[in-house]
């Protein structure tokens, strides 16, 4: 199998700025009670609003700043939108939420000319939907993700790139998947001078399960094709809708 893994990072964003035309700044909030920045535009980024700052901070720097509380729904809608939209390339795709599509895409390669091509169509059309997103293709769904997030337009074919490719990602990868590592784990980790994924692949398996960081040796063997990393594909809705905000 091959994994083309689309990863909108600021999708929490997004599905309130598709279609919007207004200027003003805008900064997406986090759950209550503590309603934090958990996104914002480049004109609020510019006004100084970062993710992390809480509401009164933000506002302080930006007075004008329109605030949306985050909307997983919405959020969730927009992956069924896109997946059902990648039909398009391939049959077999699969939702892993909160802000990634995983595209099989082994027997589309030949009718859409190879890998390079395949994905360039991918990433032009997701545009096309008012998404901005970023790639990456692997042989496992996880590794995939993982390098979406953090190298984008990385094209691993084979499973014998594997390991050079994941080996310099960062330690905190290990807790962006459907059985993320605890942050326990990555305490732990970072507290024996582990950096990146290299330095825990050379530490002794059986000393991390006394250490109850069985969920690191897990992630690292299903991105890297030790053990099988199924999914549910994904099922068109049998009716098709959607929003389109208007200018006014």
């Amino acid at each position: 199998m091959l994994w083309c893994a689309p990863v909108l990072p600021d999708l929490a964003l997004q599905v309130f700025t598709r279609g919007r035309s207004e200027a003003a700044p805008l900064a997406i909030l986090g759950p209550r009670p503590q309603l934090r920045v958990v996104a914002a535009d480049s004109t609020a980024m510019a006004c100084g609003v970062e993710p992390g700052m809480g509401r009164a901070s933000a506002l302080a720097l930006a007075p004008g700043l329109h605030l949306r509380e985050r909307a997983p729904a919405l959020e969730r809608a927009a992956l069924i939108d896109i997946a059902t939209w990648a039909g398009r390339f391939t049959s077999s795709i699969s939702l892993d939420p909160p802000d990634t599509l995983l595209l099989e895409v082994q027997p589309s390669l030949r009718l859409f000319g190879g890998l390079t091509p395949l994905c360039t169509r991918i990433g032009d059309t997701l545009g096309e939907l008012g998404f901005v997103g970023q790639l990456a293709v692997a042989p496992t769904p996880l590794a995939a993700r993982w390098l979406a997030r953090c190298a984008p337009g990385s094209q691993i074919d084979t499973h014998a790139g594997l390991a050079s490719a994941l080996d310099p990602l960062p330690l905190a990868v290990l807790a962006d998947g459907a059985e993320p590592a605890t942050p326990a784990s990555l305490d732990l980790l970072t507290g024996i001078g582990a950096r990146v994924l290299a330095d825990v692949r050379r530490l002794p398996r059986s000393g991390l399960a006394r250490r109850h960081a069985r969920a690191v040796t897990a992630q690292l063997d299903r991105a890297y094709a030790r053990i099988p990393d199924p999914r549910p594909w994904f099922v068109p809705p049998e009716r098709y809708v959607a929003r389109l905000p208007l200018p006014a």
